[in-house]
């Protein structure tokens, strides 16, 4: 029977102490890569709710542009617009199925000081009349004289508000300009 050394019985167990340290590095690694990958999901889903309140809320601008242009002959003379009480919706019930049969939807803002700053009015207002050009001034509208023929043009301020259907908003405003009048034609 062969003796064992001191040095040898020191060396028992080393192994199993070596194989339950790779085993718990390796739990942490695999612990901090879920964590990696949850954080990435939850930030994919932040920008989907962006994105999806930023595009309801272009589709509102695209609504209150086709009202200017084709809708709106004075300043007093437009129709309304949805607000936040009555929204208008967007998209397919079966694509945001998920969120509790939500759908993204868009609306006036109400944000009166935009409002206020732009066309000068008391309320809050999602689209008004911002402005029309004086002849020879530099503003935003503008008056335009070519020999005879004078065009008016008109700035309108646009202001609308987008939701996602969990509730993320996204705010949207642009001033549209549209020719009021042609004379001298």
């Amino acid at each position: 029977m062969p003796m064992r050394t001191a040095s040898s019985r020191r060396e028992r167990g080393s192994a199993l102490f070596i194989a339950v340290m790779m085993l718990t590095l390796m739990g942490f690694l695999g612990l901090a890569a879920l964590d990696r990958v949850t954080r990435d999901e939850q930030v994919a889903g932040y920008q989907n709710r962006a994105r999806t309140a930023f595009w309801a809320a272009e589709a509102g601008i695209a609504e209150g542009r086709r009202i200017v242009r084709f809708e709106a002959e004075t300043k007093n003379d437009l129709p309304n617009f949805p607000s936040e009480a009555l929204p208008r919706t967007l998209g397919d019930a079966v694509l945001f199925d998920r969120e509790g049969g939500n759908l993204p939807r868009y609306f006036g803002d109400p944000t009166a000081s935009l409002a206020q700053e732009r066309c000068g009015t008391a309320g809050a207002v999602p689209i008004c009349f911002a402005r029309k050009g004086v002849s020879g001034g530099a503003g935003l509208g503008m008056n335009l004289h070519v020999g005879q023929a004078s065009i008016d043009e008109a700035l309108w301020h646009i202001g609308v508000v987008g939701e996602s259907p969990d509730g993320s908003r996204s705010r949207v405003s642009v001033l549209e300009s549209k020719v009021m009048q042609l004379s001298g034609y």
